[in-house]
């Protein structure tokens, strides 16, 4: 190549670079409109995305995790068909009598460490019934002790209406409704658990029930259809949508095996297609809105966590005499004299409520749902285990009752 010919091709480069150096390309107003909305929509897609991954992580950190809150170190789902029809099940209380002394940890049962009556600020008990566990039995138990023990039962209230969550509003309306009550106290109501002291309020004293996750659906998918229930509801509220005569003549055991959404339990569901009160554990986990997902592994640990700091007794009716027994122990000041007085009014206890025209319900359709409850059945277990544990440290330690 010629020397011309060199400076030619350079200053062809040079200009060419001049070009693209000094080159001003406009763009349209409306352009860098479209640029900035699609910066903004990627930001807030990325936040939402990673917030969502950061509340799966978190659920997933806890599953993986030995749980801080399990009664016996161990949990329900630990333990597989076979061994669950063991008497020595540790979700029985001859089971759990058994690993705790095996264990070594029997005779180390204090029923101080196991009594929260003593963290409780004020002399009132609240019992934030859970649906469907029976706590109509316990609402006429308090009744029949009300006078002997001399304490007052409230369970009419200033909030009536089962709601999911309560607003803070609503919230601060039922402490301070529960606080005015005074001394010597007992309140009853339908409600997940309230924490006193976000509104500048003395801790009552906390109890509830709990069934088995499974019976307690079935049991609420008939409740739900019973007319006498119904009956009430129009009366209250006669501009009620009533429901049809297909409705209530729906066969559980067909709508469980058709996928009807009214029986379908999917885990991490927010919305229920009708109500059916499965989260046992929103009772307990609290107004939290991470409560919410059903059978959820961060939900069931925060309600196991309230459950251990918070409550004095969280019986079940499955276990009577236990339940009654840690009662009278560990609350007096209410239960003094409850095992006496259930078993003198325990016919019209035990039918408080019964839905005595319940269907038969096959045991595969059982079993079909209760794969979804596995969170549910965990928490279920650790509030027997407690349970258990609470009646072992009594002078119960050799002869545990059957």
């Amino acid at each position: 190549m010629s020397l011309g010919g060199e400076k030619s091709f350079k200053m062809k480069l040079r200009d060419m670079e001049n070009a693209f150096k000094y080159r001003r390309i406009p763009y349209p107003k409306r352009s860098i409109e479209l640029i900035a909305i699609l910066a903004i929509s990627c930001t807030f897609f990325l936040f939402m995305h990673t917030n969502k991954l950061n509340s799966r992580l978190k659920e997933m950190e806890i599953k993986l995790q030995p749980s801080e809150f399990s009664a016996l170190g161990l949990t329900g789902n630990q333990l597989n068909t076979r061994e669950s029809s063991r008497r020595d099940n540790i979700n029985t209380l001859h089971g759990t009598y058994q690993y705790l002394k095996s264990t070594g940890q029997l005779h180390s049962l204090s029923t101080t460490s196991l009594n929260n009556t003593r963290k409780a600020d004020m002399d009132i008990l609240f019992f934030n019934r859970c649906a469907k566990v029976g706590s109509e039995s316990m609402i006429q138990l308090l009744g029949n002790l009300e006078k002997m023990n001399e304490f007052k039962l409230d369970h009419l209230g200033p909030h009536k209406g089962a709601k999911r969550n309560l607003n803070p509003k609503e919230q601060e309306r039922v402490a301070h409704y529960v606080f005015r009550l005074g001394a010597g106290s007992a309140y009853v109501e339908h409600i997940a658990w309230i924490d006193f002291y976000n509104f500048g309020l003395p801790k009552p004293i906390y109890i509830n029930l709990v069934r088995d996750p499974v019976e307690r659906v079935i049991s609420w998918y008939f409740y739900s259809r019973n007319s006498y229930k119904n009956a009430i509801m129009f009366r209250k509220l006669p501009n009620t949508h009533l429901n049809s005569a297909v409705w209530f003549k729906k066969d559980y055991n067909e709508c469980v095996r058709s996928g009807d959404p009214e029986c379908q339990y999917v885990p991490y569901t927010f919305v229920d297609p009708t109500a059916n009160f499965k989260r046992q554990s929103l009772f307990f986990c609290g107004q939290n809105l991470d409560c919410i997902p059903f059978d959820s592994p961060y939900a069931i640990q925060l309600a196991k966590d309230r459950v251990e700091r918070e409550y004095a007794v969280v019986g079940s009716w499955e276990e009577t005499n236990v339940t009654l027994t840690v009662l009278e122990n560990y609350i007096p000041r209410f239960f003094r004299g409850a095992m006496n007085v259930y078993y003198l009014n325990k016919a019209t206890l035990e039918n408080r409520n019964r839905n005595n025209r319940k269907p038969y319900v096959a045991e595969d359709v059982k079993q079909m749902i209760r794969k979804n409850f596995t969170n549910e059945y965990d928490f279920y277990y650790f509030c027997k285990q407690r349970l258990f544990k609470q009646y072992l440290a009594l002078n119960h330690k050799e002869f545990p009752i059957n």
